[in-house]
């Protein structure tokens, strides 16, 4: 008997899938790409750009303004010479046995303070006179041989003109301030003896950032206090400021770096180079006795 097998002729169609399928596909897809959670690369390097830029724009001012500042010293007549007269009386003061007061108000006082920092460390005889506190008792600190220091970019700070009607004239005066001329600084007023150390900047902080927060200007008034200090320094103590600094600074890592460069040199002992061969003569061998005396 013949076999016969049915053919289907029908147009065949896709079996129908189940909606629980179709949402196990989807879930798998979504698995394999997850979505972004942070901002786009291009979005996170523009506001890292603005940043870098704006920290950067603090840096390049600053270096510009202590550029210009070394120009300053180097070719006007008035500030190089007020620089010199500065360390020849500072130096008369450290001789005869004297000090030098550092005084100023909010951030320059901080700025003085640390220019007192920087002569204590040279061996320098100098501390820090509090504005307030020397109409308050603290003025007893004033000795006929020293010398006073004002720190103020404005030259006109209130609490130091206030202090300064009670400093006799004959103590001499300087200033750290914004202006070139002492003519122009207030503080200076009526003290034809006294000495300017200009410090002004280029260009306002207001004008540089947006906001007149003392930042430049606080940078170039240290670095006069420190190129001071360093000067005045090397003329007293002339090639003996490294021992001298070494010595009130034991502590720190500076301190650690100056014992063992101090240790290293101590056991460098220089050997002396033979030119020739010595032959050491031994000594005479003493006497035989006994047996085998000859």
């Amino acid at each position: 008997m013949d076999d016969y097998f049915l053919v289907d002729n029908s147009p065949q169609t896709e079996p129908e899938q189940h909606p629980t399928s179709m949402k196990r596909k989807r879930s798998s897809e979504l698995l394999l790409t997850p979505p972004l959670l942070t901002p786009p690369i291009s979005h996170c390097g523009t506001e890292s750009e603005r940043v870098v830029s704006r920290a950067v724009n603090v840096v390049s001012t600053a270096a510009t303004a202590l550029s210009q500042i070394s120009i300053l010293y180097q070719s006007d007549h008035a500030a190089s010479e007020g620089l010199v007269r500065a360390v020849e009386i500072l130096t008369r003061v450290q001789e005869d046995k004297g000090k030098l007061l550092v005084c100023g108000v909010g951030k320059s006082g901080l700025v003085g303070q640390k220019t007192v920092a920087t002569m204590k460390s040279l061996g320098l005889a100098c501390s820090f006179l509090h504005a307030s506190e020397a109409l308050h008792g603290d003025l007893g600190d004033l000795r006929s041989n020293d010398a006073i220091l004002f720190i103020s970019y404005s030259g006109k700070t209130p609490e130091l003109l206030h202090l300064l009607s009670h400093i006799p004239l004959s103590t001499p005066l300087l200033a750290i301030s914004g202006h070139k001329h002492p003519s122009e600084c207030l503080l200076l007023h009526n003290r034809p003896n006294a000495i300017l150390l200009p410090a002004p900047i280029h260009e306002s902080e207001e004008e540089s950032f947006g906001v007149s927060a003392p930042t430049t200007s606080t940078t170039v008034a240290i670095s006069v206090g420190d190129m001071l200090a360093l000067t005045l320094a090397d003329q007293i103590y002339q090639d003996d400021t490294k021992n001298v600094f070494q010595r009130n600074h034991p502590g720190g890592t500076i301190g650690a770096n100056a014992r063992r460069k101090s240790l290293a040199q101590s056991v460098e002992v220089p050997v002396a180079k033979r030119t020739r061969t010595e032959t050491t003569a031994l000594p005479p061998s003493p006497p035989k006795s006994g047996l085998g005396a000859e």
